[in-house]
């Protein structure tokens, strides 16, 4: 076998990689309210991580609210556009932050403005984030809770990463995207009391929430204002959406097998195969869909099968969900085609119900293949075409035929007056 190797895309650029005590991809110090990271997928319970915490300490999902699909780094929350009546998470915490400072960050890839969505909230105080409606194109807004409101833009769409601070000194709402300060608010009169309303995410009250397959994913609601450095500590969206960590190719007779594997993903579609010949053009041979976002280390591969000899070049095209792609670095393989003519065992061998016959050809030849019982009496063809040179495998399935000993004969007849024949035995038992 022929095997080369490179790894990484070659225009990348990595940035910062911040670390947390438990679950997501963290960063500074917990939320002392609410955290959730939606990695629970297939369960109907979400753990709260924040510290100590507040409400219960496993958030229920109820409805068609499920966790899944490709969030920050790893699950998200799903959302199905379906009344906050019926489809929401409940986390069991009545506000009880009053008239002192918070923060509030969540993750979102949403899309459809057409309808008005909520993204968390409770009706006591009528404190609510929503999109859609009055909010602005694009964005998103805070209301509720005696706030003025607090438009966000640059959210839409997605994915990104929303933080509002509230900071008492002042008084005001600082909002930031993806890390960065985008606007304050002033306020007068904020005080988030309730006495009765569970706090919900994904969803408010009755209204709708997130609409369908739109995803939501580390919610974190902190009692204190968080400053620059911990935004920036906490928004954690790298602009690379893939690591890529190994990719090679092999030869096995005239069949090539390509395998990669990344160490993380952000909002990863898939990878594009492309092959160049000698004709020195790339040509798409194939698509491996992606794992969409996740910091677990992930393996790959493709086969590209029965070619003929030569050079040939591979590289991996890495689309995200947005279009955007980058190129690995390239793999190369040569092919060489056996100078001889031979038929193989097959294998398995004894076998039930299908095995495989192997032929190599040192020229293009016209090519039959047939099956015969222990009478000489022919059973079947397989084979009865023109075939280039190279290696060959077959698949035969013989669920339609009796147990029993048989013999598979191939006549191959060479472009260039070479010919051959040969005979092997194989034992069909069912």
């Amino acid at each position: 076998p022929v095997t080369t190797a490179s790894i990484g895309f070659p225009d990348a650029q990595w940035v910062m990689s911040v670390t947390g005590d438990v679950g997501g991809g963290g960063g500074g110090t917990f939320p002392e309210i609410l955290y959730y990271t939606f990695d629970e997928a297939g369960s109907n319970l979400t753990e709260n991580f924040a510290d100590p915490g507040s409400g219960f300490a496993f958030a229920e999902l109820f409805g068609a609210m499920s966790m899944g699909s490709a969030g920050q780094f790893g699950s998200a929350l799903i959302g199905t556009g379906a009344s906050s009546s019926t489809d929401y998470v409940t986390t069991g915490w009545i506000m009880d932050i009053g008239t002192g400072d918070w923060t509030i960050s969540a993750w979102l890839d949403i899309f459809d403005e057409s309808t008005l969505h909520y993204i968390f909230g409770e009706t006591d105080v009528s404190f609510r984030c929503f999109y859609g409606g009055v909010a602005p194109a694009g964005g998103v807004v805070l209301r509720g809770g005696g706030l003025t409101d607090v438009p966000v833009s640059g959210l839409i769409p997605g994915p990104a990463v929303v933080h509002f601070v509230y900071d008492s000194s002042v008084p005001e709402v600082r909002t930031y995207v993806n890390g960065v300060f985008q606007s304050a608010v002033g306020q007068t009169g904020v005080d988030l009391t309730s006495t009765s309303d569970i706090f919900k995410v994904g969803s408010r009250g009755t209204s709708t929430g997130l609409a369908a397959g739109e995803l939501f994913d580390e919610f974190r609601f902190y009692n204190r204002a968080l400053d620059d450095v911990e935004i920036a500590d906490t928004w954690n969206i790298s602009i690379v959406p893939v690591e890529l960590t190994s990719f090679t190719a092999s030869v096995n007779d005239n069949d090539v097998t390509l395998s990669w594997e990344t160490a993380t993903e952000l909002n990863n579609s898939g990878f594009e195969i492309e092959k160049k010949s000698v004709s020195g053009v790339y040509d798409k041979i194939g698509f491996v869909p992606g794992f969409g976002t996740t910091t677990e280390p992930r393996a790959y591969s493709f086969s590209d099968v029965n070619l003929l000899s030569g050079n040939y070049t591979y590289r991996l095209k890495q689309i995200d969900y947005d279009g955007s792609f980058e190129y690995s670095d390239a793999v190369e393989v040569e092919i060489v085609i056996p100078d001889v003519y031979s038929l193989h065992q097959n294998y398995p061998n004894p076998f039930n119900p299908s095995t495989k016959i192997t032929f190599t050809l040192a020229a293009n030849a016209q090519v039959t293949l047939k099956v015969f019982d222990v009478l000489g009496q022919e059973v079947m063809t397989l084979i009865n075409q023109d075939i280039t040179a190279g290696v060959h495998t077959y698949d035969f399935d013989a669920a339609g035929i009796n147990s029993g000993v048989y013999f598979y004969r191939i006549e191959a007849n060479g472009i260039d007056g070479t010919n051959f024949t040969s005979v092997k035995k194989m034992i069909l038992l069912k």
